[in-house]
């Protein structure tokens, strides 16, 4: 098993909660009520969002699927 070092980023938000997010996963955010709390709540997230890019979609047999072609500017 490999650690994989990332940068996490916490910010003040509203009524004293604090927002954390990845500076490498921008997709992963979620806030907290302490930065002990944001931090324990990220890496679950992180977590999460990893184990969700290891587990395929099962999709029904009778789906049609298409490829799609993405463009970003």
């Amino acid at each position: 098993m490999t650690a994989t070092p990332l940068t996490a980023i916490f910010e003040p938000v509203e009524n004293g909660w604090i927002q954390a997010r990845l500076e490498e996963i921008p997709a992963v955010i979620t806030v907290g009520r302490d930065h002990a709390e944001a931090r324990e709540l990220l890496l679950d997230a992180v977590r999460e969002y990893v184990l969700s890019l290891e587990t395929p979609a099962v999709a029904p047999a009778d789906a049609i699927r298409e490829r799609l072609l993405l463009t970003l500017r």
